[in-house]
């Protein structure tokens, strides 16, 4: 591909896979971001120009005025940027990520994973699954692979491209996928939708494009989909409970082995093809993950012998429950949970993999919108720690709302070891009582305290 290509907002997880793929096919390509970051400076080094002023001046001259330039943006950029008016103004064709997402697929052998909680891991697990077969796949994915570094997985010539159907700005309406899977349709970018049936309604409507198969978690009502065969996977205590729960896909009976790993017997089509099956990561939330990643795998034609050891050797993705330090007197957990059913999963999995530790959680809420729709429900999740430290809200996009910050969870929490802090606040809590196991949670820049709480707590 010859035409230049420019992103607006090229350190966002989804834009920077588009631009790497773009850099990969031969095109020049340059973006600008706001704020510096590793993945920006991982693009640069990658041959890719990233400007950080929102000032067309900055943009790379034989960019500025190509006749032929394509300029991708998210939607996340403010309406009034400088960059948005120049190109504009030039008649220059502005694209959606998502737009430019769903060409890219069009007639092509896709796979896609939707769902309010759940779609990264997922994601990534497919593509490690995939990997393990001849032709493998190329994916886009909404988070770092700690495998590989990246969030592009290229394979020439793979027969499947594997994507994560975003559904904030109902950009996974871009998308044809031949099969799909639905992790969870719990109501989110209520900025956008406006209310849950609405946000459910786009869900629906992502179901209607797929032309295969359609995968659902048990706990998504069925009546969401009306009209739509869909195939059922999650969790089981046994066999019995599958076939009460209508499980054509499954991971049954899980257990701890002595090896420390999580085991369960994997049931794909509705049969056990695979009994005791490792699965990498903890937690029933990432079982049900695994499984969704393996009924897509099969549909795409992965031999069973292929699944299981994708199952057990995937090395996980950036901040999701990802393990940044374990000692015998600190463990350090880095996870994106965002929202009032991440921050349960992520809690009840640090429980379930640390039994009998005092359990200590950083959160920072990200969106003012999220906040304030979600207030109680992130005031009970965080009260199931031992102790929970609240940042201030992390706006993002949004401008702040009167009466909406992090001291409406703080004071709706019914657990008495917790206080609101800034960042620079953090290590002072820590030093009082320093942790036992420590979760980092939240989806805004919270992330770039994990490296100075890791050298924090590795002091003799």
């Amino acid at each position: 591909m010859s035409r230049p290509v420019f992103f607006i907002g090229i350190g966002g997880i989804g834009m920077s896979a588009l631009a790497r793929f773009f850099r990969h096919e031969g095109a020049r390509v340059a973006g600008y971001d706001r704020t510096p970051s590793d993945l920006t400076a991982a693009l640069e080094r990658e041959g890719i120009d990233v400007c950080y002023v929102d000032d067309p001046a900055a943009v790379p001259a034989d960019l500025r005025d190509a006749p032929d330039l394509l300029v991708v943006r998210t939607p996340a950029v403010p309406a009034d940027s400088a960059l948005l008016r120049h190109f504009s103004e030039r008649g220059v064709p502005l694209r959606k990520r998502s737009e430019v997402l769903g060409e890219l697929t069009a007639g092509r052998p896709t796979l896609a994973v939707a769902g309010t909680h759940g779609k990264t891991t997922t994601t990534a697990w497919l593509a490690h699954l995939l990997d393990g077969t001849p032709g493998g796949c190329t994916a886009f994915l909404g988070g770092i692979a700690a495998a590989t570094g990246t969030n592009l997985h290229l394979r020439a010539g793979a027969p499947w491209t594997v994507v994560e159907a975003d559904e904030y700005d109902r950009s996974f309406l871009h998308l044809h996928p031949t099969h799909a899977a639905i992790t969870s349709v719990d109501p989110d970018h209520l900025d956008i939708y406006g209310t849950a049936d609405a946000f459910r309604a786009g869900f629906e409507a992502f179901a209607a494009r797929v032309s295969g198969r359609l995968f659902v978690h048990a706990e998504v009502p069925v009546e969401a989909f009306a009209g739509r065969a869909v195939e059922r996977y999650g969790v089981a205590e046994d066999e019995a409970d599958r076939v009460r729960q209508g499980l054509r896909h499954a991971a049954v009976g899980a257990r701890l082995s002595e090896d420390g790993r999580m085991r369960a017997d994997l049931v794909l089509d509705g049969v056990r093809v695979a009994e005791g099956a490792r699965v990498a990561m903890p937690g029933a939330h990432n079982l049900a993950n695994a499984v969704a990643a393996a009924g897509l795998a099969r549909a795409a034609g992965a031999s069973v012998d292929a699944i299981v050891k994708g199952l057990a050797d995937f090395q996980g993705i950036h901040r999701r429950f990802e393990y940044r330090l374990r000692t015998p007197e600190h463990v350090l957990i880095d996870d994106y949970a965002h929202h009032p059913t991440e921050l349960r999963a992520a809690i009840a999995t640090a429980r379930f993999a640390h039994p009998g530790k005092h359990l200590t959680g950083i959160f920072q809420p990200h969106l003012y919108s999220r906040t304030r729709d979600n207030a109680e429900g992130f005031a009970e999740a965080l009260s199931l720690l031992d102790r929970a430290i609240l940042l201030p809200i992390y706006p993002a996009r949004e401008l702040p709302l009167p009466g909406v910050d992090s001291q409406m969870i703080l004071e709706k929490m019914s657990l008495e070891a917790r206080e609101l802090v800034d960042a620079r606040g953090i290590f002072e809590c820590l030093k009082k009582r320093p942790p036992e196991v420590l979760l980092v949670l939240g989806a805004g820049d919270i992330d770039r305290t994990v490296a100075p709480l890791v050298e924090f707590l590795s002091r003799p």
